[in-house]
Parts: C-alpha cells; structure tokens; sequence
C-alpha cells in the first residue's frame, strides 16, 4: 500500500527582530494545521517513513495542482472514491478513506486596554500621569504564537506583562499577534498623550504699591497655563472662605473690609493634575485722603461772610497715610476741574464764589467718591465759600489745560498719540480775561500760534514733551505741559495662503481647495483691525481661515487699522485653478 505526504516550499523574507515563521504544526492528536496561504506538494511512498517518494503530477488540471492550495478554512480531506480493506484487499463500497488536514488563513484578533486615574479625549486622548496598557490577543484554530508591540518607533519586542506608561510624554503604541502557523495579524496602534505636566496659574493685579495696597479701584485676574491636556478650572478663596470657583472674569474684592487679607488660588487640567494652592497677601485701602483748605493773606470775618484781599490765595492740602496722594483737583465756580499744583489766587469778581476739591491717592480712592457715597447729591467735593468786594490789579496769568480729543490711548502710564490725534487748549482767566494760546516742543526755540485744535506730523516715532502757553489780556502768562509717544508708523500686513503656489505662473495661483490666512502687526499702538475685500465687494472683518474662492484672477485689498488710526492698505492678485 502507498502513503500520501503532503510538504510544502516555504520562502519569506522576516525584520530583523522576526523568528522563521512554521507553516504547519501537528498537534497532540496527530492533527495537521497548515498555513492557508502556503502550497501544498503531495508525494506517494511505500514505506511508513516515506524513503523513496515521488511527487505525485495531476494530468487533468495541472496548473491547480502543481502546487495547490486549501480551500476551506478549516478541515479539508485527502480522500480516495472507495476505501480498500487492508487485509483482503477487498474494495469497500461507499466507503472514502479520509486524510484531514486543517487550514488556517485567519490571523489572530489583538486589543488594547488602559487603566488610569484620569482621562481627556480632545483632538487627541490624554492620560494622566501614569497609564497602563494591557495587550490581549485570541486566534480561533491554531492559538497565539506571540504578540509583538512597540512604542515610538523602538524596535518590536515581545508583550509579557502589562506594560505601565509614566515617563513618556507623546506615545504611538503599536501591536501585532501570529499564530502558530505563521498568520500575522495586520498592525495596530494607538496614539495618546500622558499628562506628566502640573497646570499653572497666575494672578495680575493693576493697580498695586510696592508694598501690595491694593484698593477697590484695583483689578485682578486669574490666568491659567497648561501644555498638554488644558485647564478644566481656576479655583480661588479670600482668607479663610471655601474655595469658589474662577468665572474668568475679574475678582471682586468690593465684600472684604479693610485691612491685611489673603488670596489663595490653584488650577486644575483635564485629567485630574492638581496645583499646588499659591496664596497671595495684600492690604486692601479703602480710605480717601484727608483735606484741609488754608486762606493764605488777609481776610476779614463778619458773621459766616470771608471778605480777601487780592493778595489772598488758597492752599490745599491732601494727606494719605498709605498710599500717598496721586492729585488733588479743584474748580472754582462752574468751571471745570483742574489739577492743583500750588496756592492759587481767588476769584476778583466781585460776588459769592465756590471753590470745589477733591484729592485722590495713589490707587484711586478719591474723597469725592467718599462724600457721594455719604452726602448723594451733594457732587462729591469739598467746598469754600469766598466774596469779594473789590476789585484789584491782575496779578497772575491764566488758567490753561488740554485735551486729547480722537485717537489716542494711554498705556503703563504713557500717552500714545498719532498723526490723526487732535489736541486742543483750553484755558480762562478769571481777570482780565483770556487772550490767545502758543505751543512749542519743550526742545525748540520759539513758539507757534494756536488757533484750532491740530494734529501733529513729520515727526519721528518717540517720546516728545508739548509746552503750551496761556495769554491774557494784560499779556500774563501762564505755561503747561504733557508728555507723550508719537506713532505715525503704519501696521504691517501679511498674507500666506495654506497651500503652495502653481509654477510657472505670471501671478501666484494656487488650487482650488487653497485657503488665505491675514495677519498684521503694529509693533507700538496694536491691532485694532483687520478687514478685507475681493474683487471690490465691501470691506468685511477678517474673521480666520478665508477659503471657497472661485477659479480666475482675483484681486484682494487688505485694511489693518491700528489703535491710533494709522491705516495701511494693500492690495494683492492671484489666481485659483
């Protein structure tokens, strides 16, 4: 009787870190698995142990059979029509004689799962600060031969244990499992980020002396940073109060009464990672200075009526124990306040004058909010009655002032004006009245005329000190002055489309799908817009990404406006394909 054996021509190429992958075994049982993939040869032989086997040929369908390969998965048979018994050599009607070999083609299944503390799923998946990964894999036929991973790129080693995560930042996992037939499952991997970061939050306070006196006028603020997985919350408590959580808006501190108070503040991420809590201690002044008016000359009392010479002057005096005084204001009648600088002269026209004041301390607390909130309706100022009954000869010049009336900010205590700012003077003399204003750069010689509120240009870019100067009737002078930085340098504009541009173009065309990203810079004054127009339409606010543009030429102008209304246009061509 002949033997059938089945073998097969194994070639592969394997990586480096790859065992020669078997593409049969036989199980306990005798049973034979084969690799689906791979052909099958078949020999006949006399002998058991297959010593002289000749490759059997198949005449009929040759070119399926030399090799061929096993269509099932799972069991397929060898068989002959009818089975032969052994011993009389009898052939057995309806009876095959069956050789079973399996086969398996499908690679095993592989999965990953994760234990953590703390999970985020943004744009990307973050971890806290330690995560372990667990590889699983199952193969229905043959079982699991090995299952390989890999992290970042690393070379492939086999999975043994959990594999715990908590020293890398940015991980690509990717796994794979063969089964004992050499059927290797297509890769998998899995990409997310472990959170080794602790948030980080900071508190601004405007307004605040070296000595950390705020006061009510003060603002503060809470900003939060974290790099990786974001900010869930910002939370905050004054003292001993619970822990409230941040708005993101600017903390009140109107409820705390004055005196020595504290804030402690921390952030939190997404996954969980905890500041540690940082407190910050200030003194909170909630007190105005204190005023005091002197009559320095003569006067003379009847009854509750102060009668003054020309001579006579009033001095203020404000006191702040804290903070110190920023400045002191005063009006006479229903003119405007001014700024108090020293002993002025009181009114010569004949009548009952009011002379109002105020003073303010270095953060803003004014006796004039203090009198509001006590007296409502009564202004908010101090008040000294003065009568005059007589007139006198005109001592002193007039009055002057300034104002900035478009296009200016101030910014760290600074004014920033530009060649559309207007100034304007303004002045009075209470005496012979006012006659006419000059001006000059504090290091010119020589005054100008003023006639009209102006504008100033042809100047460099900097720092520039304006004198100005009050005239009355009888030629008295009285001089001012302000400081400010001049900015006539226009914004800047850039355009970059998201895509690179068509060769050989005249003009710069790009394709279809393309997008446009503006920007523009202003390096002193900022930003305050930036619009568009296309092919002439009316000007839009640039808002991001600008896409959807239709093929043809196209002509875009940009508009960037900066805080001080310097304007820059331009204007740019290209063409979508």
């Amino acid at each position: 009787m002949r033997l059938f054996f089945i073998t097969s021509l194994l070639c592969l190429t394997l990586p480096s870190f790859a065992q020669q992958e078997p593409t049969h075994i036989v199980d306990s049982t005798g049973a034979v698995y084969w690799r689906k993939s791979q052909p099958v040869y078949l020999f006949i032989s006399d002998s058991p142990a297959g010593e002289d086997a000749k490759r059997l040929k198949s005449e009929r369908t040759p070119q399926y059979a030399e090799p061929f390969y096993l269509d099932t998965e799972g069991v397929n048979y060898i068989r002959s029509r009818e089975a032969v018994d052994p011993e009389t050599m009898r052939v057995i009607p309806d009876t095959e004689v069956m050789f079973e070999i399996y086969a398996d083609g499908i690679p095993p299944v592989s999965k990953a799962s994760f234990a953590y503390d703390g999970q985020y799923r943004g744009e990307k998946i973050y971890y806290d600060k330690q995560v372990t990964v667990t590889l699983e894999s199952e193969d229905n036929l043959t079982g699991v031969s090995r299952l390989m991973y890999r992290i970042n790129d690393g070379e492939y080693v086999e999975y043994s244990e959990p594999l715990v995560i908590d020293s890398i930042r940015d991980i690509n996992l990717e796994y794979y499992a063969v089964d004992k037939v050499g059927n290797e499952e297509e890769h998998k991997s899995s990409r997310f980020l472990v959170d080794l970061d602790m948030p980080f939050s900071d508190l601004t306070v405007n307004g605040i002396t070296d000595d950390n006196i705020v006061s009510l006028s003060s603002k503060m603020y809470l900003q939060a940073y974290d790099s990786t997985s974001g900010i869930s919350a910002v939370y905050y408590k004054y003292d001993d109060q619970d822990f409230v959580k941040y708005s993101g808006k600017g903390l009140n501190i109107s409820s705390l009464q004055e005196g020595r108070h504290s804030i402690t503040y921390y952030s939190t991420d997404n996954v969980g990672n905890e500041e540690k809590p940082t407190t910050f201690e200030f003194y909170l002044d909630r007190s105005a200075p204190l005023m005091v008016a002197d009559v320095l000359g003569d006067r003379f009392i009847v009854g509750d009526e102060i009668y003054f010479s020309g001579r006579t002057k009033l001095k203020l005096t404000a006191v702040d124990n804290k903070v110190g005084v920023k400045e002191i204001m005063f009006a006479i009648d229903d003119e405007e306040f001014v700024p108090y600088e020293k002993p002025f002269y009181l009114p010569s026209v004949a009548g009952i004058h009011r002379i109002k004041y105020y003073s303010v301390d270095n953060l803003n607390n004014s006796t004039a909010d203090s009198k509001k909130s006590r007296y409502l309706g009564q202004g908010g100022y101090e008040e000294f009655k003065h009568n005059v009954n007589k007139f006198y000869v005109d001592l002193a010049g007039p009055l002057v002032d300034h104002a900035i009336l478009n296009h200016s900010f101030v910014r760290d205590d600074t004014l920033f004006i530009g060649p559309q700012t207007q100034i304007k003077f303004s002045g009075r003399d209470s005496e012979s009245g006012l006659n006419r204003f000059a001006y000059s750069f504090k290091e010119d010689v020589g005054e100008q005329s003023y006639e009209e509120p102006f504008a100033i240009t042809n100047e460099k870019d900097g720092f520039y000190t304006l004198q100005y100067f009050g005239y009355d009737n009888v030629n008295n002078r009285n001089v001012s002055e302000f400081s400010f930085y001049y900015d006539g340098t226009l914004p800047e504009v850039f355009t970059q489309f998201n895509t690179g541009s068509v060769e050989g173009s005249k003009i710069p065309t790009y394709p279809i799908t393309s997008g446009l990203f503006l920007s523009a810079t202003d390096l002193k004054s900022g930003i305050k817009s930036l619009t568009y127009n296309l092919d002439g339409s009316a000007f839009v606010p640039y808002r991001g990404l600008i896409t959807g543009f239709q093929k043809g030429k196209h002509e875009m102008t940009i508009r960037a406006v900066d805080y001080l209304n310097n304007v820059r246009e331009e204007t740019i061509e290209f063409k979508i394909k």
